[in-house]
């Protein structure tokens, strides 16, 4: 310990001070052990003083231990956090091996571990948050089936490692060949939206634009009708029109039902996932997750501000070439265009389970209104988010609801619909059969088969949400060509940064 008896001399004040109530002097004379006062006058305040001037190194030596040790507290904090994250990364991975969880059929990330640093701007940039994640300093899926297609880990990584495919090795998805302005091997035939395998709303509202992009930037024959006829008013067709009208284009948008496309017929209150985005003539609008109905009245407030024409009630019949224009045949009119964009959805004709008695009145394919479903004995067939949230909404309506579902685990939902389910189940709002297949339906009864198991319900009502026969005989009249993709990217794919 230093004398604190010790003084030095105050230049400024002009006396002596003692060293113990100057911190700075004090720390000084302990660090120096008064080498350079003897204990006797130390100058605070000397010009040129090589005390001074140690004082300076010692301190910048504190400083730079202080930095240092803090830098390595930061990394050993990072690097533990890491490990608790990478056990938890592999405890899911061990979940889906045993589970037999395997690609979905979807849009979602492939990765080349090959060109993978590891650097994690992928897992940052995803907005699901539990798509992805870090195993041995690489990517891996760790939820694949929760892709929504944003496509934001592709376009963040810095190597290219990330690729967006549709499909799996098992599963096969068809899709329409495009180039990359989404035009068809049909000249002047473009597809955008759920129909090409895109199926965010903020991504089809971006597809249907760019088609227009596309479409405007070549010369327009002034012998068509139209420079455009948009086909659908979903996401993809809403983009367009809003789109044509900002390019001043000669454009014709018809719809065979009501404005809204595939978003429509979600079940009411389904929350929709999307993301901001600026629509051309409205400016942007800020919706990430939004109920069905509210986006809806948005999109209805979009086409009175910018003054769109969209017809609704005008289902296309068919459309075909002539020589240098395509004519489109809807609602018993003749349209003549230069281009076509069709913005059409995914669900096409429902999917029946082909049994007997599915035809009667009470088997439904669509759920509009929960509670006209209360207190009656209901059954969902299917294993996805429509069918989970058609499950849980009837349950929340006060339904008696039995869920059935050909596979023994839930794997191709999202995770806040398959939290709920469970939920339902515990709390014994739902009854869920699980692997099981319907074998027949009567006026009062379900026959399910458990594994060869046969088990009666009772039961009102069948909702089937098993998905939906696409329109692929429609294109292929057209002339458009189709691909199978297994785990492949997007024909002609390109995302916007």
């Amino acid at each position: 310990m230093p004398d604190m008896r010790c003084e030095a001399y105050d230049n400024r004040n002009k006396s002596n001070v003692k060293i113990s109530s100057i911190p700075s002097a004090r720390l000084v004379h302990f660090l120096l052990n008064c080498r350079f006062c003897n204990c006797t006058s130390l100058n605070l305040y000397p010009r040129n003083s090589v005390l001074i001037s140690n004082y300076k190194n010692v301190t910048s030596m504190i400083e730079l231990g202080i930095t240092l040790v803090i830098g390595i507290l930061i990394i050993v904090w990072r690097t533990n956090q890491r490990r608790r994250e990478e056990h938890v990364h592999r405890g899911q991975l061990e979940q889906n091996r045993r589970e037999g969880e395997q690609a979905p059929s979807s849009l979602h990330p492939f990765i080349h571990e090959d060109f993978c640093i590891g650097c994690g701007s992928c897992v940052t940039a995803c907005p699901e948050q539990s798509v992805l994640g870090l195993v041995n300093m690489k990517s891996v899926l760790l939820q694949p089936d929760h892709c929504v297609g944003h496509g934001k880990c592709e376009v963040a990584c810095p190597v290219d490692a990330i690729t967006m495919v549709l499909g799996s090795i098992k599963n096969g998805v068809e899709v329409p060949l495009t180039d990359k302005f989404f035009q068809t091997r049909v000249p002047g035939v473009y597809i955008a939206g759920e129909l090409r395998g895109i199926g965010l709303i903020r991504n089809s509202l971006q597809q249907g634009m760019q088609c227009i992009d596309a479409i405007a930037a070549q010369p327009q024959r002034s012998r068509a009708d139209y420079d455009v006829i948009i086909v659908g008013a979903g996401p993809a067709g809403l983009g367009a029109t809003l789109q044509a009208a900002a390019k001043k284009l000669r454009y014709l948008t018809l719809e065979q039902e009501d404005i809204g496309g595939t978003v429509l017929k979600y079940p009411r209150r389904k929350v929709v996932m999307t993301a901001p985005i600026h629509l051309p003539g409205y400016g942007k609008i800020h919706f990430r997750d939004v109920v069905k109905e509210d986006l809806l009245q948005e999109w209805q407030k979009i086409i009175r501000k910018t003054g769109i024409k969209i017809h609704t009630h005008n289902r296309v019949e068919k459309i075909r070439r002539r020589d240098d224009f395509i004519e489109v045949l809807a609602a018993g009119k003749c349209h003549t265009t230069s281009n076509v964009v069709l913005a059409l959805g995914r669900r096409g004709t429902p999917r029946k389970l082909g049994v007997p008695g599915e035809q009667l009145a009470k088997v439904i394919y669509q759920l509009d209104d929960p509670g006209q479903f209360t207190k009656r004995h209901c059954l969902v067939v299917g294993g996805g988010d429509s069918a989970l949230e058609c499950a849980f909404m009837l349950a929340e309506a006060g339904s008696r609801v039995t869920l059935s579902y050909r596979q023994k685990n839930i794997a191709r939902a999202k995770p806040r619909n398959k939290q709920l389910i469970e939920a339902a189940v515990n709390a014994r709002k739902i009854q869920a059969f699980l692997p099981s297949r319907v074998k027949e339906i009567t006026a009062t009864t379900v026959k399910l088969d458990l594994e060869g198991v046969e088990k009666v319900i009772p039961n009102d009502d069948v909702i089937i949400m098993a998905g939906g026969v696409l329109p692929f005989d429609f294109l292929k009249e057209i002339g458009i060509t189709m691909r199978t993709l297994y785990g492949e990217p997007l024909p002609g794919s390109r995302i916007r940064k």
